[in-house]
């Protein structure tokens, strides 16, 4: 029975941590538009109020963070 919990736990964490496609729920985004004004995350929590509907992993999704990174990351094009 432990192995069977500590397998589901495993697998439920791993299909957390995934990134998601942001497009499967959003519009997608002109990503030219907002490369070249070079957006950041913190850009997206100014404009778009993000932060307010999502809750990321403060670790890896710091402020800094560009809009290229988040499109390579979550498949956004």
């Amino acid at each position: 029975m432990k192995k069977f919990t500590t397998l589901a736990a495993g697998l439920l964490f791993a299909g957390a941590a995934v990134a998601m496609d942001c497009t499967d729920c959003h519009e997608p985004i002109d990503l030219t538009m907002h490369t070249e004004s070079e957006a950041t995350l913190a850009t997206c929590n100014d404009c778009h109020g993000m932060g307010d509907a999502h809750a990321p992993d403060p670790e890896i999704h710091t402020p800094e963070l560009t809009i290229k990174e988040c499109s390579d990351c979550h498949g956004m094009n």
